[in-house]
């Protein structure tokens, strides 16, 4: 019967241990989770940054295009 108890008694503190091994890794997980978030989070504000540049450097692009056929258009009707 003590020997049982004995087995019993480090099957316990062997699992104790095991369950705090996961708890350390639960927590180092979490924060590398953490982490990861804030790296995907900048590269999706810096994407939208950038589209952001490009769609006003596209529609300034497209003005002075306009701008510019209308004053070749001019140009030609004015001999």
């Amino acid at each position: 019967m003590d020997n049982l108890y004995h087995e019993i008694r480090l099957l316990r503190e062997q699992l104790l241990t095991r369950i705090e091994l996961l708890e350390d890794e639960v927590d180092y997980l979490t924060e590398e989770n953490m982490y990861y978030s804030k790296q995907i989070y900048q590269l999706q504000s810096d994407i939208n940054s950038l589209f952001g540049d490009i769609e006003q450097h596209t529609h300034e692009g497209l003005e002075y295009q306009e701008g510019s056929e209308e004053v070749i258009k001019k140009s030609k009707e004015t001999p």
